[in-house]
């Protein structure tokens, strides 16, 4: 073998490894205490990426007749648990507005203040579209995030009674912060069943003000309980968006402005695992049938996941297909909202809707019960 192809050979290998060590940090993470050792958690937000390079890797050592291929595949399959996790391996099918007798229909949706802000080039808001959106679902239950109403009305309609009228004549509305006394935001969960009881915990870390909440809704003489929930953020603003476009060009100030990006991050993983290991709590408490939907902030490859997911089914694993992003921005492996249920429960349909009027896709799945 001459000096070059040797050197070539060389170079694939240290890469090979440098992807397989990766990934089998991503692998192991949800089994560690991110609150302790957070930077195992890195890894995990572009698992799917390593995933298809170590896969690459295989394919080529196979090519190449190089026996780094079976040594490539072994260190694939020690994350399979994490594979499964990340990928829905079903056949795409169109979501049916149709609901089947004893199915509850299930929307959630971080909708990012009803875009009140107004993110449209006209500077108009999408709050009238998101309005008529919920009501094509003919969902039973919403679940929403960043959940934002008016305290004075005289600036911005009210958007309780405005669902309320849309045949949800029952809500539970947990504010977690007030802005001027002029409105404020929260978790809300909607239903057409009556609730016959709630309660919500606060999952204070670092003075953030998230809380889980829950109620029990009565279904046809079933009681299922309900929680919601909104994990620690990040808090990326602008400039930090900047930030993470300038290190993917690999422009120097982005390498500068890394620090304040890790350091966000680092707060979240720590606070986040903090705040799973209670909702994992109250789950295991219900007496009840449950299921979770929620803004995580987390991916599926996270000790936040793994906590909170228990033994619950994931609905997107059940019928939904490939990463199911649904964070719009930064990268497309961020799938961080969730329908968890119980297994009692038979996932019958999942779609993700792809529509620009918040920063997350809204999610819902129809639950057999």
């Amino acid at each position: 073998m001459t000096a070059r192809p040797f050197l070539f050979r060389g170079i694939l290998i240290l890469l090979n490894i440098g992807v397989a060590i990766a990934y089998l940090i991503a692998s192991i993470a949800p089994f560690t205490t991110t609150r302790e050792v957070w930077i195992l958690a890195f890894p995990g937000l572009v698992f799917p990426l390593i995933f298809f390079a170590l896969l690459f890797f295989i394919i080529l050592w196979v090519i190449l007749k190089s026996k780094w291929w079976w040594i490539s595949l072994f260190v694939l399959l020690l994350g399979f648990q994490q594979i499964m996790a990340v990928f829905a391996f079903n056949i795409p099918k169109e979501f049916s507005y149709d609901k089947k007798p004893n199915t509850l229909r299930v929307l959630q949706w971080n909708v990012s203040s009803w875009d009140e802000n107004g993110k449209r080039n006209d500077g108009k808001s999408y709050q009238p579209l998101m309005m008529e959106l919920i009501q094509k679902q003919n969902a039973d239950v919403l679940c929403f995030e960043e959940y934002f109403d008016p305290i004075a009305v005289r600036d911005f309609e009210p958007n309780i009674a405005t669902i309320t009228n849309m045949g949800y004549p029952y809500h539970y509305f947990v504010a977690t912060a007030y802005y001027k006394n002029d409105y404020e935001t929260g978790i809300v969960i909607f239903s057409k069943y009556p609730m016959i009881d709630s309660a919500n915990y606060s999952l204070n870390i670092n003075n953030e003000g998230e809380h889980l909440l829950y109620t029990d809704i009565k279904v046809n003489g079933n009681i299922f309980r309900i929680f919601a929930t909104h994990l620690q953020s990040v808090h990326f603003v602008g400039r930090d968006y900047q930030s993470l476009s300038r290190l993917k060009r690999g422009q120097e100030k982005g390498f500068s402005d890394s620090r304040a990006i890790v350091s966000k991050l680092k707060r979240g993983y720590v606070s986040r695992y903090q705040q799973a290991e209670l909702v994992s709590q109250k789950i295991k408490e219900s007496p009840y049938p449950s299921l979770i939907c929620g803004d995580f902030n987390d991916v599926p490859n996270s000790s936040t996941y793994f906590k909170i997911k228990g033994n619950f089914q994931d609905a997107f694993l059940k019928k939904g297909t490939f990463l199911g992003r649904t964070f719009r921005f930064i990268s497309p492996t961020l799938r961080i909202d969730y329908i968890l249920a119980d297994k009692k429960f038979k996932v019958t349909q999942y779609r993700r809707i792809r529509v620009p009027y918040s920063d997350h896709y809204p999610v819902e799945t129809d639950l057999a019960y």
